[in-house]
């Protein structure tokens, strides 16, 4: 058998018999690394270098890392090793045999009930509704430590600060079950003492104080304490919050004092950026934010914008976060001005928006916001929409409400790898709140994110439908649905995908269907790969939608990551249509 030479370059690692563990998680746990041609040249990073006693090391934590995740049984080999002589390099491909997982069999808890002063029985529904490790489950390191510090955490949330809880496991080798039992030791019942406020130098301590979710004397509730700390670091003040409880496992503390550090964000901040865009081309934003506009949390915003498809706008927010002390919810006031020079329309507009925001918890929120309008058609010459009009400025009022939800639980944040993100969206303008014209706007939009082994299947699907109350039907341009573009269908430039003016331009409907699919591969260092399909149409009528006339477009594309997300090239082919011509797109932010 040959024999690796060391300090000979790893160029690849292969996995087999892994059906549990994706490559990535396995890689992440070992030492040594694989490093691409493509990535040396590329990226200069460093090379992993062969070293027998290296690999060794880094089979165990192989073993090691299936046996923290229920695999006590595992086997972990490696084959002889695969070596360029001519090019000095290895490949190393190792088996696993993973065995059976071990699984979760009862789950128990053992309280010193005489200690505590309320019913076990209703923090025991609490805690089986949020344990990791249930029964049936696969038994994992990380989830029995999870477990732990749930336990913990809810009697400190009930008063017992020095709560402890330890477990103990029914381990069967030969049914390859567990049991797993743990006991709870309460401690005293405690109090809250008082509260010591530092590193705060713009912002008063009576401001901070008026955040705080519990009092001097009431019963411990660890709960509340994460609540100020969320309360404070939601006002946007600061870049950095704790609030410490300062326990003495010793000495059993008791009042608890807490401490609360913060340290302030700056009160003015400046971001700008210059970018390109084969939709937008060359853009360019200038975004002031003050902090403590007049005092306590209020912020003011100022944000300026240019770009072919907004060749100005400037928009001026007031925000007040926590309306009426209600934790989890702002209101703004925000003049704008702006004009959009989409392909179907070019509109002034200049108006104002009030939103109110509420967050019922990181992944879900909801907006109601009023808005009034005063907007400026410039009318296409010929537009059959406007037979009699004299001018070329077709001027309208809007006012209306918008309420829009969000539930978002996909990561990590600019290129999701799982999870799924929902909103819906209902618009109505006109009617009671008067303005020019009167309808109806509601649209939803589903993304899906799942990994399968290195690859991520993302998945959209999004319709929508307007619905009009006056006689004539008329709803204004940038109301309307159009599609086409580099976040819709890709075989089409940016709305040229449905009815056309006479001439030819984008005239908009009052229906819209679009759904995709995209296969994300992850090459190197921060570069990937796409393969996508994307279908959609719109239609004139509301709510009406033809599966049979929607049309399709196939492609792919490249990522690179960056800290402001990921630049993306992608080409897209019409397919099944008599348009052949491919359209290409260079973007910032994953298509969906």
């Amino acid at each position: 058998m040959v024999i690796a030479q060391d300090n000979y370059e790893i160029r690849h690692i292969n996995f087999h018999g892994n059906k549990t563990l994706d490559k990535q998680f396995l890689l992440d746990a070992m030492s040594i690394k694989e490093v691409s041609f493509l990535e040396k040249v590329m990226t200069k990073e460093e090379r992993s270098l062969y070293n027998e006693e290296l690999v060794n090391m880094d089979m165990q934590r192989l073993r090691t890392t299936y046996r923290s995740e229920g695999f006590l049984d595992v086997k972990a080999t490696l084959r002889p090793l695969t070596i360029n002589e001519k090019n000095q390099n290895v490949k190393l491909d190792i088996d696993i045999e993973e065995g059976e997982p071990v699984l979760v069999d009862t789950v128990t808890f053992n309280f010193e009930k005489e200690k505590l002063s309320f019913d076990t029985d209703s923090l025991l529904k609490r805690l089986n509704r949020n344990l990791k490790l249930k029964k049936g489950t696969r038994f994992r390191d990380q989830d029995l430590y999870s477990d732990v510090s749930l336990i913990e955490n809810a009697l400190k949330s009930l008063g017992y600060a020095y709560a402890t809880a330890d477990y103990n496991l029914d381990l069967n080798l030969k049914t390859f079950v567990t049991g797993v039992e743990y006991s709870v030791n309460s401690g005293p019942k405690s109090y809250v003492g008082e509260t010591q406020i530092t590193g705060n130098e713009n912002v008063s301590e009576q401001f901070i104080r008026k955040q705080l979710k519990y009092k001097k004397g009431e019963l411990y509730n660890k709960s509340l304490l994460n609540k100020t700390r969320r309360s404070l670091y939601q006002l946007q003040l600061f870049r950095v919050v704790s609030v410490l409880p300062q326990t003495g496992a010793d000495t059993l503390m008791n009042p608890i004092d807490v401490k609360i550090n913060v340290d302030e964000a700056p009160r003015l901040r400046t971001r700008f950026g210059l970018g390109y865009g084969t939709e937008d081309k060359f853009r360019a934003f200038l975004d002031l934010n003050y902090k403590s506009f007049l005092g306590k949390a209020r912020h003011l915003n100022l944000y300026l914008k240019h770009s072919a498809l907004v060749p100005y706008s400037a928009s001026i927010r007031w925000i007040q976060p926590q309306l009426f002390g209600i934790m989890n919810s702002s209101i703004e006031i925000n003049p704008f001005l702006s004009r959009n020079a989409e392909p179907g329309y070019d509109t002034r507009t200049y108006g104002l928006n009030v939103p109110l925001t509420y967050h019922f918890n990181p992944r879900l929120n909801s907006s109601l916001n009023y808005y009034l309008e005063d907007v400026e058609q410039t009318i296409e010459p010929g537009d059959p929409e406007f037979p009699d009009m004299e001018s070329d400025k077709f001027p309208y009022n809007k006012s209306g409400i918008i309420f829009t939800t969000v539930f978002n639980n996909s990561n990590p944040r600019f290129s999701p790898r799982e999870g799924m993100n929902l909103s819906l969206g209902l618009k109505v303008n006109g009617y009671l709140f008067g303005g020019d014209f009167s309808y109806t706007r509601l649209m939803g939009d589903i993304r899906s994110y799942y990994r399968i082994g290195e690859v991520v299947l993302a998945a959209r699907i999004m319709a929508g439908g307007i619905s009009s109350a006056d006689s004539s039907g008329f709803v204004p341009v940038e109301d309307r649905f159009y599609s086409g573009g580099s976040n819709s269908v890709r075989g089409w430039n940016r709305s040229d995908l449905g009815p056309k003016r006479e001439s030819g331009s984008p005239l908009g409907g009052k229906s819209i269907m679009e759904a995709n699919l995209e296969l994300r591969y992850n090459l190197f260092w921060r570069l990937s790969a796409v393969v996508f399909m994307d279908a959609g149409n719109v239609w004139l009528p509301s709510f009406e939608y033809h599966i049979n006339e929607l049309s399709y477009a196939a492609g792919g594309g490249l990522r690179i990551e960056t800290p402001v997300g990921p630049i993306r090239f992608d080409v897209g082919f019409p397919v099944w249509n008599q348009k052949k011509s491919p359209q290409f797109f260079i973007s910032v932010g994953q298509a969906f």
